[in-house]
């Protein structure tokens, strides 16, 4: 009693002082290398010994499990794990190259890692700023400016300003986690503070606010577009898929007053609904004297208005509402087209149809637009020449 033989031994070496950090040869100390665990203050999980439906032991009956405490050492890499503060900041950037704007807004994220109390700014890409964006500074534990050590919780705070590596972040709000643990942790959050604008976000706000999203397309767009092996190849397929050889026939009639003689010409409009173009073709009558040139118009697009329109390769494309549509076509309408005006007096039966299950329109019934015949003067009887009898006189007027 009172004696014991010292342990055996089997290894005699010597803690390792020396080894490369960074690159660096260096001696190993702590705080300067490397820095003691951390521990904190918190519940730990429940024993999942009794978790489940059935028992993980054949004792479960007879062992009673210890009562854990409400508060435990616990590593921080454990407890506050996936557990990140997220503060909201901006940083003023002088720009000089241009005098549309002295400053340049940048807008920041920052991001505590409570497990480790390492942070990283991030900066979210906005599209056509020119300026390369992302992540600022990466995950590291961040000096003080004043070197007195590493930047903690209680120093980001909502209204306050933190600088890292020479640039001052303004810190302006935070999720509602970061209140909560803040809160918790005595250090309560004040409100969030309003964000300056620049130059730059007041012209992108401005875009946004037009009618078109994007630059209106042009004719020498559209030109480009094509030569170099793009464009809208698939524009309308669906329509077309859908509409493909259905084509709603309007007949109508067109006063022609440019000749010496009035006239009533009849036409047929072809309306093509797979891609909204029309087709106008004139009905001869026999004898009319005129070249068979049925084709009034060829197959393409008309306008509203009426008009033909010479364009640019700089003016911008019409859109669809520049054109006349189905809807804008029914009997009874007078429609003006190419400086002409068609009385439309009557459609097919698919037409009537079309307008009826597709449009839920009624057109009404055929018009009657024929010109009243003009009398026929009655030729006078010529007199009683003496030759043969009153009778063959008289049949002389259907001669």
């Amino acid at each position: 009693p009172g004696f014991s033989p010292s342990p055996k031994r089997d290894r005699f070496h010597k803690s390792q002082a020396w080894g490369f950090v960074g690159g660096r040869r260096m001696e190993f100390v702590e705080g300067l290398t490397h820095d003691r665990p951390k521990f904190v203050q918190a519940a730990p999980s429940p024993s999942k010994w009794k978790q489940g439906s059935l028992p993980m032991s054949t004792n479960r009956d007879v062992f009673s499990a210890v009562q854990q405490p409400a508060q435990a050492n616990l590593p921080a890499w454990d407890a506050l794990d996936r557990m990140v503060l997220r503060f909201y900041a901006f940083f003023k950037e002088p720009v000089v190259e241009t005098n549309l704007e002295n400053f340049r807004v940048r807008r920041c994220i920052m991001y505590y890692y409570l497990e480790d109390d390492t942070m990283h700014i991030t900066e979210p890409r906005v599209d056509n700023s020119g300026i390369p964006q992302g992540t600022l500074v990466r995950r590291h534990r961040m000096p003080k400016p004043d070197g007195s050590g590493y930047v903690s919780p209680g120093d980001i705070k909502v209204g306050s300003t933190l600088q890292v590596y020479g640039k001052t972040f303004q810190i302006c709000d935070c999720d509602t986690f970061t209140r909560e643990w803040s809160a918790s942790q005595g250090m309560a959050q004040p409100g969030a503070v309003g964000m300056p604008t620049d130059m730059f976000t007041v012209t992108q706000s401005q875009n946004t606010l037009r009618q078109t999203a994007i630059q209106e397309r042009t004719y020498e767009k559209l030109f480009r577009e094509v030569q170099l092996g793009g464009g809208h190849i698939n524009e309308n397929m669906q329509q077309f898929l859908e509409n493909d050889r259905k084509v709603c026939r309007f007949f109508a009639v067109c006063d022609d007053i440019m000749t010496s003689q009035y006239e009533r010409r009849p036409f047929v409009l072809l309306y093509f609904l797979s891609n909204d173009t029309m087709e106008i073709r004139e009905l001869y009558p026999l004898n009319c004297g005129r070249d068979n040139f049925p084709v009034w118009f060829r197959r393409g697009k008309l306008t509203k208005d009426g008009q033909p329109h010479l364009r640019g390769p700089a003016d911008s494309t019409p859109t669809d509402d520049d054109f006349l549509s189905v809807r804008d076509l029914y009997v009874g309408q007078n429609v003006r087209i190419l400086s002409h005006d068609f009385l439309i007096y009557d459609a097919d039966e698919f037409t009537r149809a079309f307008f009826e299950q597709e449009l839920r329109q009624q057109l009404v019934d055929k018009l009657d637009v024929r010109l009243p015949m003009a009398p026929v003067p009655k030729p006078p009887t010529p007199p009683y020449n003496g030759f043969g009898s009153l009778e063959d006189s008289y049949a002389d007027e259907f001669t």
